[in-house]
């Protein structure tokens, strides 16, 4: 029995448990891809995590690389193409290969089947033009997205781009934006001064007593770099507020 309980996952208790990419790196699907998500949804996750960058005609679209060389077939940045352009570009993955998704019609129909769940967009910027202008409208589209009336306390965005996260906090405020941290000290300190909602963290790069500080400045904490029963209970032992996991199925309901 002792045994059993230390090789469990303890029960997360109000720690939103959030799938990486939908269902983790693990999965046959594609990160980022719709069978993805749902399948995170599935396992029992509170919410799933997504890579999201702007097309050239503005569309967000669910993309980690760069480059579409990466992981499709098709080549360039996604800043560089229009939402027509990248609709034939499929994402391989075991379980086969997968379209690139638009966000205005993948989070609508993953409520339709899953109407608690919550989405953690983690803006990649990697722009084709001008540097401004494109967070003007990456900004824009974020802010767009959030008035969807299906969406509404639905998003949380997350970023490493202080101006990206502050500009979305001046268009839409209701939006919850979290600073995608590299050092805790340092992003605890950038956070709480920009009085953005939280900051995320690798969970191996933030202890306890940081989470702890964190909260009494007023941030929350979304953790993330764990897929494993062990690193699930010491990210648990944390207390964050949410746990961006590659094995959303440990938490699966048994």
């Amino acid at each position: 029995m002792l045994l059993a309980v230390a090789c469990s996952v303890p029960p997360p208790g109000q720690v939103r448990i959030v799938g990486h990419g939908g269902a983790g790196a693990g999965s046959p699907y594609p990160m980022n891809s719709r069978a993805a998500v749902l399948r995170g949804l599935e396992l029992g996750a509170d919410g799933v995590e997504l890579d999201v960058q702007l097309t050239r005609d503005s569309v967000l679209v669910a993309y980690h690389a760069e480059d579409l060389a990466e992981l499709t077939a098709c080549t360039g940045a996604i800043n560089a193409h229009s939402w027509a352009e990248l609709a034939p570009c499929t994402v391989s993955g075991s379980a086969g290969p997968a379209p690139i998704a638009r966000l205005d019609s993948l989070l609508p129909q993953a409520l339709a089947h899953y109407p608690a769940a919550h989405f953690t967009l983690d803006c990649k910027l990697f722009a084709a033009g001008d540097w401004w202008p494109y967070l003007e409208t990456f900004s824009q589209a974020l802010a767009e997205l959030g008035a969807h009336p299906a969406l509404a306390g639905r998003l949380t965005v997350e970023c490493q781009v202080v101006p990206l996260l502050a500009l979305v906090q001046r268009k839409a405020p209701a939006l919850p934006v979290y600073l995608y941290a590299t050092a805790a000290q340092a992003g605890i300190d950038t956070a709480a001064a920009h009085g953005f909602t939280g900051i995320t963290m690798d969970h191996a790069r933030m202890d306890a007593a940081q989470v702890a500080e964190a909260h009494r400045r007023g941030l929350r904490v979304s953790l993330f770099g764990v897929g494993s029963t062990l690193g699930h209970r010491e990210a648990l032992a944390k207390e964050p507020d949410a746990l961006q996991t590659d094995a959303p199925e440990d938490f699966a309901p048994r």
